[in-house]
């Protein structure tokens, strides 16, 4: 049986599919890239697909990026460069977890799971989000406390779960609602230029990857993610 054969009955891909997959190089054949569509599969012979399985189901996708700033979380933008620039082809089928505004860096989960990303983002799951910001002038108890209290903005409340200084004099805060710009808002609102915004963990997942960098999520931490938001 030739490769582009094996491709359409085992993976129930289109013959153009088949064809495409073989060419790009994302086929492998006992561990070798093989990108002769008429290539003979033996008997005995272990065929791969990089993100799928066997049916044509897409394999679930879990990944950590680095998003440095200066990049806008989209899959085109006409006056910034887009993530998956920075991110392999075979990301950009991938959806973000949320949102990170052009000047802010730090975790960026990307997945093709549409339900755990829906639970991750949804309010009514309250994932936390944690990020250290920078401001200008230097923070003080008093924006502690009025941070925690809650600041109103365009009709919404705006408001940290956690919030301390850090040893470098910054700002650590938790955050579950995951509204628009929110840690911007609030604190132009309370008199605060932020200079630096760095997400460094979301959910139960934490940064530990330099900028411009991304891993394949653990299967612990995947479990961890689920669990969270009550996904069985």
């Amino acid at each position: 049986m030739t490769l582009l054969k094996y491709l359409q009955t085992f993976y129930a891909f289109s013959r153009r599919k088949a064809f495409r997959l073989i060419r790009k190089g994302k086929v492998r054949v006992n561990g070798e890239v093989i990108t002769q569509p008429l290539y003979e599969v033996g008997e005995g012979d272990e065929v791969e697909v990089e993100g799928y399985v066997p049916g044509g189901s897409r394999r679930m996708l879990y990944v950590a990026f680095h998003k440095p700033p200066g990049f806008v979380v989209s899959r085109a933008d006409p006056r910034y460069a887009t993530i998956y620039t920075l991110l392999p082809p075979d990301f950009y089928e991938l959806r973000p977890v949320g949102r990170l505004d052009v000047p802010s860096e730090g975790l960026l989960l990307l997945t093709n799971d549409g339900e755990l990303l829906h639970r991750l983002t949804h309010p009514k799951y309250g994932v936390p989000r944690g990020y250290v910001v920078e401001v200008s002038p230097p923070p003080d108890r008093e924006l502690l406390k009025r941070i925690l209290a809650g600041v109103e903005d365009r009709g919404e409340l705006l408001r940290a779960q956690e919030a301390k200084i850090t040893s470098g004099g910054k700002v650590f805060l938790v955050l579950k609602q995951g509204k628009y710009r929110e840690i911007r808002r609030m604190m132009r609102r309370l008199g605060r230029r932020v200079k630096r915004l760095k997400r460094v963990f979301y959910g139960t997942v934490e940064l530990d990857l330099p900028p411009g960098e991304w891993r394949y999520l653990r299967e612990d931490e995947v479990r961890s993610l689920k669990e969270l938001v009550r996904l069985t």
